[in-house]
């Protein structure tokens, strides 16, 4: 999984040609630098390498119908609407998010987010 999302990470770059990379909150990709840089979850604890959130990622509320914000039929709209705004300025190269977010507390994104 980590080189996985390591290759997809720079196949997305070389395709766009944009390093800019959006995730989710509470992500976790994987234990590779560039995965653990995709990783929410490990970046913003101490011990990851002290630098914290790198500045070309863009995080946005994890889709959680259970402890988040939103909640019933227009949950996966208002998450996804996270996802969209992050995306206006035209120069995000990627979109990462875990299909069951599992570190997180087992995130399953509502239905119809990921469509959107």
């Amino acid at each position: 999984g980590s080189e996985a999302n390591d290759l997809a990470m720079r196949l997305a770059r070389a395709a766009t040609g944009r390093e800019r990379t959006v995730v989710v909150d509470h992500a976790y990709h994987g234990h590779t630098v560039g995965a653990l840089a995709l990783s929410p979850y490990k970046f913003r604890h101490r011990s990851f390498d002290g630098k914290g959130q790198p500045s070309w990622i863009t995080v946005c509320p994890a889709p959680d119908t259970y402890r988040g914000q939103y909640r019933g039929e227009s949950a996966a709209r208002e998450y996804a609407r996270f996802v969209e705004e992050a995306c206006e300025a035209g120069d995000v190269g990627a979109f990462f998010i875990e299909s069951g977010m599992s570190v997180a507390g087992v995130i399953l994104p509502p239905e119809g987010y990921l469509q959107r």
